[in-house]
């Protein structure tokens, strides 16, 4: 029994006699114990002001053998396992399990304490699911055992990113507890009934296509990613026509979208039809990033000039592989700038504590007029059936240094052909 007395100058407390050993914080923040002799089935605890600190003091009463009264020491982490699958744990307070393929997980979080067993009053929330979707599994936890794993049972969980918070403390009289951030993501592809709505998911979270002018591509980081062409006037999707899942196999997720129901760049639809727009979107487990291939086709009925270009992605600054911050023009300049063919910009968040994007292509980036990043191509005269096609990957990264490596690590693996070597 842990009982907490405030405000004392002297006080005198009389309780059952279920123990007959007594602790209590004494003014040097140490332990100390007090005679405490049973009389008439009652125990009397008596302490004056200058036995304790600060005017309050914990007392132990009937402490258990395994219980260590000096101990300031919160819980720590031992390990991570998804399915069996070791996960690393990363530095600083955050529990990263990354991306899992299916809707349900067997999550093991190994847990130690270095004086006192942990408690088994868990605390596991996650955004978006419900409590019934997670079970836990606290027999490790508890007494006499100091480290042990918990076990939580995930289950109909949504493909997307989520977030949440784990909370546990230890047995110690103090209760010290520690709270980590937990984050993860269930990759796949999911179509929306009305087939209007597509969202793939990866390491990174979620990132959903839906039909539109300023829509299309909407990133873990909430912004949105655009194309727009030119066949004839402006062409953005208006609707979904077609959507087809090429690959859904446990490391790699495709999708081919298709759309020749258009509309214009004042959101009026576009008669006759003159383009048909296909986004091929995939992604990987062993990647945080969106692999994107757009085609624009004529399908005019004779030979017509077209062009397509993505945009528009605003952000503090941005970077690139050889300058760690580069602040906009176009708006100073009232022009176009051309970045280059520089192979990555990293673009800097607007707010603390989000993460930036590094946007990966062999294409030339260039500054807007309105200080956003485009990746352009080039217009050409397109016979009946050719196309006007883009490449390129896109990521949620911290720092440039990050965007470096993941750009490293796609170009090594060959998974975006045609980006630049050093």
């Amino acid at each position: 029994m842990r009982m907490l007395c405030i405000g004392v100058l002297l006080v005198l407390l009389t309780v059952p006699a279920f123990c007959d050993d007594v602790y209590f914080q004494g003014a040097d923040s140490t332990w100390h114990s007090l005679e405490a002799s049973p009389q008439d089935g009652r125990i009397q605890i008596q302490l004056d002001a200058a036995m304790i600190a600060a005017g309050q003091t914990f007392i132990v009463l009937g402490k258990p053998e395994w219980m260590i009264l000096e101990d300031d020491t919160p819980p720590h982490l031992t390990g991570l396992a998804v399915d069996g699958r070791s996960i690393e744990l990363q530095e600083g307070d955050e529990i990263v399990l990354g991306a899992i393929d299916g809707d349900s997980a067997r999550v093991a979080i190994g847990l130690s304490d270095e004086s006192n067993p942990i408690a088994a009053d868990v605390y596991l929330q996650i955004d978006d699911i419900a409590d019934g979707q997670v079970r836990l599994d606290t027999s490790e936890l508890g007494p006499p055992n100091k480290s042990g794993d918990l076990i939580a049972e995930l289950s109909d969980l949504p493909i997307g990113g989520h977030r949440g918070t784990l909370r546990v403390r230890d047995l110690s009289p103090m209760g010290n507890s520690a709270t980590w951030p937990i984050s993860f993501s269930v990759m796949g592809i999911a179509v929306a009934d009305d087939g209007q709505s597509v969202t793939l998911a990866n390491s990174a979270g979620g990132f959903t296509f839906e039909p539109g002018l300023s829509r299309q591509i909407k990133l873990p980081t909430e912004q949105q990613l655009y194309l727009t062409g030119t066949l004839k006037g402006w062409v953005y999707p208006r609707e979904l026509d077609d959507v087809q899942i090429i690959e859904d196999s446990p490391t790699r997720k495709t999708v081919l979208i298709t759309s020749t129901t258009l509309e214009d760049n004042k959101r009026e639809p576009v008669e006759g039809s003159p383009a048909r727009i296909e986004y091929e979107l995939t992604v990987r487990s062993d990647s945080p990033a969106l692999f994107v291939t757009s085609r624009l086709y004529n399908i005019s009925g004779d030979t017509a000039k077209g062009d397509a270009f993505w945009g528009w992605l605003g952000g503090e600054y941005f970077a690139t592989p050889t300058e760690s911050k580069i602040e906009w023009e176009g708006v100073a300049r009232d022009t176009y700038v051309d970045v280059g063919n520089v192979g990555w910009v990293w673009i800097a968040p607007r707010s603390e504590g989000r993460p930036g994007l590094v946007w990966m292509a062999d294409g030339k980036f260039v500054q807007s007029r309105f200080d956003t990043m485009l990746l352009r191509s080039s217009a050409r005269d397109l016979a009946v059936d050719e196309c006007v096609e883009t490449s390129f990957a896109i990521a949620p990264a911290n720092t440039p240094e990050d965007a470096e490596r993941i750009f490293q690590d796609i170009r090594a693996s060959d998974l975006l052909p045609g980006l630049p070597v050093e």
